[in-house]
């Protein structure tokens, strides 16, 4: 039974894999038959998050779109995390009943600035009197986790101020050496047989630099001086490696730019490490004179919250960039056995609520599995991602950069960019087989995470918007009587649909198009290491925080929530986007570009050139 409800969006290239086109797929949503329940042990420590209620919903989302709305009058009048806690947050008084009450039961707490998040511990015994609750281990499959018996709940006195409690079920923890936050689709190549100086021609980061405008940012001297990107992770990294990658690069950064926050004082794993490293190394080099701040967390969905709210709480950092998600599929089911409260898209759009109000401007990777984000954990139905899947961060999908490949002994042509899937490489696939479900759906299934959103309506940003809210799909695949089967004939389909459309913007994720990066053994930074080649809508995410605080280090401030201003700038005569509109050879494995028309869900608002971007953040510059 697969444990692992996390997945890292991150892709290192294997230019040889390949795939049975049948498969039998009877891996279903797991069950969660128990095979052996046991109490939890009195005297073990607990992390338990109460999660408070803003003080206004409304005022909260209006003051989110008024700040980055030069028509009204709290246009770029950010709030500080203080601000925040006073005009939006829970009221102190309400938080401190809690606190009290909490205290009475042995139970310490720290409550992040902005009075929305209230980390607790103590042990299993004091925590179960306090939230009344049983604590017990449920053994299956050879895995143990942690679980509630019952709903947790807070005396009618404070119930009001409190939106929800997590963390009483430690189901997507690490269990017997395995981590929880994983690859989407991990594959490796080492670089070994391409030279250094090939190296930096072909797969440096300035790749993505002159390919997208970042260029003419260098040249108006905006370098990231001043600012800070922030990435939320759940792994450890040796930064020597990202020192030694801008070396190999030539890229000429400051000594000690880079920081680590570990939430809850978590020691970190180094499962998932090269997903850490490379987002570092990649934010880093787009915006050379910054400062990168890595909060590292528990890899489960308290380790998450507790992060950005972290981060947030801070306010160091002027972007954040989120690499690690969930399905929507996968959430939905967890929520339904009870060990995932029902209210978690809710936390996570309110922490991101907070970023937004206080300038902060939020990327997240769309996910590496096409339009069938949930394929690796048996979903075969057409899904996204969590968190890219908020209406209050800036999605980031993927394309495929021109290239010529020898598919079956012919060739074929990428002759312009195009949204990322992997269908024009599937004939190679055919005679190979894999070793399990798993690799064989992570490699058919490579693509730029794209769809409609069950958890989250149509944000008004998007509203009006041509291709929000219609799609045209190239159908590949049949999903029949626990089979999967690649259709003979592809079938066009188009229609409509409701929801949040993801992604909102994209840029060059395959790994066949990819960019450099280098990483030495978990134990031992002072090895030679490796250069390798990667790929993945977790490398654009911190491409995009990077470019995102060049163009506020060119301009009087923080750009904020972009969303709302992009989908504006989008329907504008001089837009800084091009539409990736071709309904054929444009695939994200289901839905295509919409010809004529400014939005498409397999690469969102499509790529963008940021010189004219930068001019639009910043029209005085």
């Amino acid at each position: 039974m697969q444990k692992q409800t996390f997945k890292k969006l991150f892709l290192i290239i294997a230019l040889s894999f390949s795939v049975a086109a049948v498969a039998n797929f009877s891996q279903a949503q797991p069950t969660f038959a128990k095979e052996k329940i046991t109490k939890v042990s009195s005297s073990k420590k607990q992390l338990v998050d109460v999660i408070f209620r803003p003080k206004s919903q409304p005022k909260l989302t209006q003051f989110v779109y008024d700040s980055v709305n030069p028509n009204r009058s709290q246009y770029q009048k950010f709030v500080s995390p203080k601000q925040f806690a006073s005009q939006y947050g829970q009221p102190t008084k309400n938080i401190n009943r809690v606190r009290n009450y909490l205290k009475k039961h042995h139970l310490s707490s720290v409550l992040y600035s902005g009075n929305l998040v209230l980390a607790v511990k103590g042990t299993a015994k004091n925590v179960e009197k306090a939230f009344n609750v049983k604590l017990e281990n449920v053994t299956e499959g050879g895995t143990t986790y942690q679980k509630a018996t019952k709903t947790p709940k807070l005396p009618k006195s404070s119930s009001k101020s409190v939106l929800a409690i997590m963390g009483l079920s430690n189901y997507s923890t690490v269990s017997s050496n395995r981590q929880t936050i994983h690859p989407a689709s991990l594959q490796t190549r080492a670089a070994g047989d391409v030279s250094q100086s090939e190296m930096t021609k072909r797969y440096s980061p300035a790749k993505f630099a002159n390919r997208y405008g970042v260029s003419q940012l260098y040249s108006n001297g905006s370098t990231g001086r001043s600012k800070t990107i922030g990435i939320i992770s759940f792994a450890n990294y040796h930064p020597s490696d990202a020192y030694r990658f801008w070396n190999g690069m030539g890229i000429d950064v400051k000594a000690n730019r880079l920081s680590t926050y570990r939430t809850n004082g978590y020691k970190g794993s180094w499962d998932g490490y090269d997903e850490t490293t490379i987002d570092v190394e990649q934010a880093g080099a787009i915006a050379p004179d910054s400062n990168i701040r890595t909060y590292i967390g528990k890899s489960d969905i308290t380790g998450m919250v507790n992060s950005i709210a972290a981060a947030v709480g801070q306010n160091v950092a002027d972007s954040l960039s989120l690499s690690w998600g969930q399905s929507e599929s996968q959430v939905a089911y967890e929520i339904k056995q009870g060990v995932t409260p029902k209210q978690y898209n809710q936390i996570m759009n309110l922490l991101f609520q907070q970023a937004a109000a206080q300038g902060m401007s939020v990327f997240s990777a769309s996910g590496d599995n096409g339009a069938y984000d949930g394929i690796s954990n048996g979903s075969t139905a057409l899904g996204v991602d969590t968190p890219a899947n908020s209406p209050y961060l800036t999605a980031v999908g993927g394309t495929t950069l021109p290239r010529t490949y020898t598919v079956n002994n012919k060739t074929v042509k990428i002759d312009k960019e195009r949204a990322w899937g992997s269908e024009f490489l599937y004939p190679n696939y055919k005679n190979q087989k894999f070793f399990g479900f798993e690799n064989w759906a992570q490699t058919f299934f490579a693509g730029g995470g794209g769809g409609f959103s069950k958890f989250n309506g149509l944000p008004k940003y998007q509203s009006g918007i041509s291709g929000v809210g219609t799609y045209d799909a190239t159908r590949l695949w049949s999903f029949k009587d626990g089979k999967v089967k690649l259709l003979k004939k592809p079938v066009n389909v188009s229609g409509k649909h409701s929801g949040r459309n993801v992604p909102d913007l994209s840029a060059n994720a395959d790994p066949n198009t990819g960019y450099a990066v280098f990483v030495t053994p978990k134990k031992d930074a002072s090895a030679t290491g490796e250069w390798e080649i990667s790929g993945g809508t977790s490398v654009v995410a911190p491409q995009m925080a990077a470019a995102s605080v060049l163009m506020a280090s060119n301009g009087a401030g923080r750009l904020g929530f972009w969303n709302p201003q992009i989908y504006r700038f989008a329907r504008q005569s001089q837009s800084p986007f091009t539409p990736l509109d071709s309904r054929t050879n444009n695939t994200n494995l289901y839905y295509t570009g919409q010809p004529g028309k400014l939005y498409n869900q397999a690469s969102g608002l499509g790529t963008v050139d940021f010189s004219k971007l930068d001019k639009l953040f910043n029209p005085i510059n």
